[in-house]
């Protein structure tokens, strides 16, 4: 047996953990995830000059490149503004009208709005347009919803704030 070839057991379980790891890890990162230019920041177009606007919302909060925006509140009685809420959450990850092909073969994506850095435009290889997609799809059997705090499943709790008085907790006040 020749040792390129020879690739342990456990080693070959692993590879597709590995092969997603770093795909989700470029796609948050702007880096190029397969082919020759693997590694290699992805080309912007940027149109505009940078923005120094920095919001002083209370309601975002911004960690190692993710965000949350938790601004928007609707009353049960607001059928109009839930059913917008609920339209904006289903919507899809990536808009087709914003997508293109150009001369070249690349993709480009329109930005909706532009970026601080004044960044309009990413152009992909076609190769890494569908990595990044692939960083989009879940896991096989893994909720998408996870809970927290008084709602997650081994809350004691839980069966005080659910509407069906479910969970493991026998709390009583």
């Amino acid at each position: 047996m020749k040792p390129e070839s020879f690739k342990p057991r456990f080693l070959q379980r692993f590879i597709p953990c590995l092969c997603a790891y770093l795909i989700h890890g470029h796609s948050i990162t702007y880096r190029i995830a397969v082919g020759m230019q693997q590694g290699k920041k992805v080309f912007t177009l940027q149109t505009l000059p940078p923005s120094d606007n920095e919001s002083n919302d209370s309601q975002i909060g911004k960690l190692a490149g993710f965000s949350l925006h938790a601004g928007i509140m609707a009353r049960p009685d607001q059928s109009k503004k839930l059913e917008r809420l609920c339209r904006y959450i289903c919507r899809p990850a990536v808009s087709e009208k914003r997508l293109a092909i150009t001369s070249s073969g690349n993709i480009r994506y329109q930005l909706k709005t532009p970026y601080r850095d004044g960044t309009t435009h990413v152009f992909f290889q076609a190769l890494d347009f569908i990595a990044r997609l692939v960083a989009l799809v879940p896991k096989p059997r893994v909720n998408l919803t996870r809970y927290h705090g008084v709602l997650a499943p081994n809350s004691k709790h839980r069966v005080l704030v659910t509407p069906a008085h479910r969970g493991k907790g026998d709390c009583v006040y």
